[in-house]
């Protein structure tokens, strides 16, 4: 497969980041205002059409989850956007239940295995230790030390490089396509145009490491090398395996190490079980101390599901609601994480809590295919950093909805 030309434009997030006053109010909807109007929802109308749109929001847990469970009457919408991406087959989050969505889930499985997680590890915890120790003391903990985690992930274990020259720009184009798919859902021609603007860069970067990889053969520990060595898929295929697990991962990470690590540096409790887990060396007990840092902080509202015929939810409980066809419906992990009536004491910070309360990954059939690799490198990173004590330097700073910065100081001699 040939490269894609490069255009000499290089796409930058500072192109569309809102300014001061713009960034405030957004900062404050998706922090404050949308969390506390989502519990006022969930308490007295869990499922709710917004007035004058085509939006039903569902906020208590019971109903997510069944919307959730239930992807053949509620399926994804995200194909729409996809088709305007030269993203040929499509990804996993973006398939309905067919046979087709099953036989690339045991494809990307044969790619991303299991047995590869100590690897994964051994990356995590080495970035992590190098990027602390060169720092001496204080870092930019997002674009310092989680972004550059992801990044080597992406280099050693996948086997596509990312070009010194490229590496903003291929970062600003993921945050900018994950937005586009999971957000607004808007398809307004600039939107689509900036969105088509900023994945080219990481296609590129794609095409160029597949044929690199032709030319002189990785090994079979990364993913394009052992797809070469054992055939398991073509090219085509495998170019939108990977673009599918970036976006996945560097996106994703940099959304969620961001809100749980400023939840955990300042929740009295998250503080101390985060500094007494990476006291004890126990990443069991850190990754538990995450992700409930993550369910009271959850990374992004919700997700969009459409209802392609008439559908009731609430099925054998004591209310259920009828959703017309047509209608765009909003399931909010965020707040069904907070509801009390399955969650005691939901916003007490308690990582011993049932693993059935958290959702973090999603739920049954679009559960995150790449979970256990995230779970380690949330492992390592936050060992790294909560083993050294560290404090927060001023507030953490969003651009748009994402995390972008978080200054913090830390012990440097361990």
């Amino acid at each position: 497969m040939a490269p894609q030309a490069d255009s000499g434009n290089k796409f930058s997030l500072d192109d569309t980041r809102p300014g001061p006053i713009a960034q405030f109010f957004t900062t404050l909807l998706v922090r404050q205002l949308i969390p506390f109007t989502f519990g006022i929802l969930r308490k007295l109308a869990p499922v709710f059409r917004f007035p004058f749109t085509n939006t039903v929001i569902v906020t208590s847990f019971d109903n997510v989850q069944e919307v959730f469970q239930r992807q053949n009457d509620f399926p994804v919408p995200y194909q729409r956007q996809v088709n305007y991406l030269d993203w040929n087959p499509t990804f996993l989050l973006a398939m309905k239940d067919t046979p087709a969505y099953w036989e690339t889930l045991k494809q990307v499985k044969e790619l991303w295995r299991m047995s590869d997680l100590d690897f994964v590890r051994q990356i995590a915890r080495e970035v992590s230790e190098e990027e602390l120790k060169k720092a001496g003391g204080r870092i930019d903990a997002i674009q310092g030390l989680m972004v550059p985690v992801t990044e080597a992930v992406i280099e050693r274990y996948y086997g596509v490089p990312i070009p010194e020259e490229d590496k903003q720009s291929f970062f600003d184009g993921c945050m900018h396509v994950a937005g586009f798919l999971f957000g607004s859902q808007s398809l307004a021609p600039k939107v689509v145009e900036s969105a088509q603007q900023a994945i080219s860069i990481v296609w590129k970067v794609i095409d160029e490491a597949i044929a690199a990889a032709h030319k002189n053969p990785l090994p079979d520990t990364t993913i394009i090398g052992r797809c070469h060595a054992q055939k398991i898929v073509d090219d085509q295929h495998l170019r939108s395996y990977l673009m599918g697990m970036i976006m996945g991962y560097l996106p994703t990470n940099t959304l969620a190490n961001g809100h749980a690590f400023d939840t955990i540096l300042h929740n009295k409790d998250g503080y101390r079980f985060g500094l007494e887990a990476a006291g004890a060396g126990d990443r069991t007990g850190m990754l538990h101390v995450v992700k409930e840092a993550l369910r009271i902080s959850y990374i992004l509202p919700g997700l969009w599901r459409t209802v392609p015929e008439d559908q009731e939810i609430g099925i054998g409980s004591t209310k259920t609601y009828k959703i017309k066809k047509g209608r765009m419906v909003y399931i909010s992990g965020m707040s069904a994480m907070l509801d009390s009536r399955r969650i005691v004491k939901p916003y007490e910070f308690n990582p011993n809590r049932s693993r059935d309360v958290y959702l973090i990954y999603g739920y049954h059939f679009h559960y995150c295919v790449g979970a256990a690799i995230a779970d380690v490198m949330m492992e390592e990173i936050f060992i790294a950093l909560l083993k050294r004590v560290p404090k927060p330097v001023g507030k953490m700073t969003f651009n748009g909805n994402f995390p972008w910065n978080l200054v913090i100081t830390y012990n440097s001699e361990e």
